[in-house]
């Protein structure tokens, strides 16, 4: 199968495609073919390197967290059959940049009607990240003001239209390009982080939900109603001395680390089915173009998710 790999850690340069053998399905395991596969930042601090504490130094290796495609095999028991299209979260061992890739039954959920290959690669990462993240903050009820920062990336293009779908009075952050972008997700409010601080506002909200990891608690918590939180992509030490203190405090810090999970991709499912949440896709390209699609992630300037079209 061809994929695109590593062989050492770098910049997009060190991406390359090669010929590798086809995965064999385990236990509880599928063999897809992939049609699709999302790109997301966290591919490219992978690549440089910044990870490999965590994840290791073994190569080739091959990066890739979101997959969308046609299973090409699985057990005679399965709820999933040869011919089935579907998309999934792959663990951080990673795999997703190739013609075919094994996952877990557990992680893997039906594409909903109506939704595209690459529509279905942009969402598994992004969105349950958003998803875990409101349901680590305690959830979302109905008529709960939220407020997500980077609104127009890919976790917080999804995060804003989840939060909608959950009944909350969303306010969204994002530059001045993207206003009209992140209007269209369904936002009450949109804030132009270029002309105003948001950590200045006069409403307190439920949830903070700081989806590019760029301002802290510190900043954040005076715009925190009563028993707020405040939930972040990325943690760091500020951040985690905060929150051995959330026992005292009224007003919480914390971090989300997505899962892979079937079932909350079911929920996801659900959504895009009824129309509350649409994947956007700024850009496909090709296993060969590697280089310039994280190039291009590597901006930290994409609207929306951008993905490999295998098929």
């Amino acid at each position: 199968m061809k994929a695109l790999i590593i062989n050492s850690f770098g910049g997009p340069e060190v991406l390359k495609t090669d010929e590798l053998a086809i995965p064999k399905p385990g236990r509880g395991e599928v063999l897809m073919r992939v049609h699709s596969a999302g790109i997301n930042p966290v591919d490219y601090k992978i690549r440089s390197g910044s990870m490999k504490m965590v994840l290791g130094k073994k190569f080739p290796k091959i990066l890739g967290f979101d997959v969308a495609g046609v299973v090409e095999q699985a057990a005679k028991k399965s709820r999933f059959q040869p011919g089935d299209k579907v998309f999934a979260m792959l663990p951080f061992k990673g795999g997703g940049y190739a013609e075919f890739a094994t996952v877990s039954e557990d992680n893997l959920c039906h594409i909903p009607e109506g939704s595209t290959m690459k529509e279905a690669a942009a969402t598994p990462l992004a969105a349950l990240t958003a998803l875990q993240a409101f349901r680590k903050a305690g959830g979302i009820a109905e008529g709960d003001r939220v407020l997500v920062n980077g609104a127009s990336g890919g976790v917080g293009s999804f995060a804003v239209q989840i939060a909608k779908a959950m009944g909350a009075e969303v306010t969204a952050v994002c530059s001045t390009r993207n206003i009209d972008f992140v209007n269209s997700l369904g936002a009450d409010k949109v804030i132009d982080y270029t002309s105003e601080d948001f950590s200045r506002l006069k409403t307190r909200f439920h949830v903070v939900f700081d989806a590019v990891a760029k301002s802290s608690f510190r900043k954040n918590r005076r715009i925190l109603s009563r028993g707020g939180d405040y939930i972040t992509t990325v943690p760091n030490r500020g951040l985690l001395w905060h929150k051995a203190f959330n026992f005292t405090r009224k007003k919480k810090a914390d971090f989300i680390l997505v899962k892979p999970s079937g079932d909350d991709l079911e929920i996801i499912a659900d959504m895009m089915a009824r129309g509350l949440v649409k994947p956007y896709v700024q850009q496909s390209f090709l296993l060969s173009e590697g280089s310039a699609a994280h190039e291009m992630i590597e901006t930290e300037r994409v609207r929306g998710k951008i993905v490999f079209h295998l098929v």
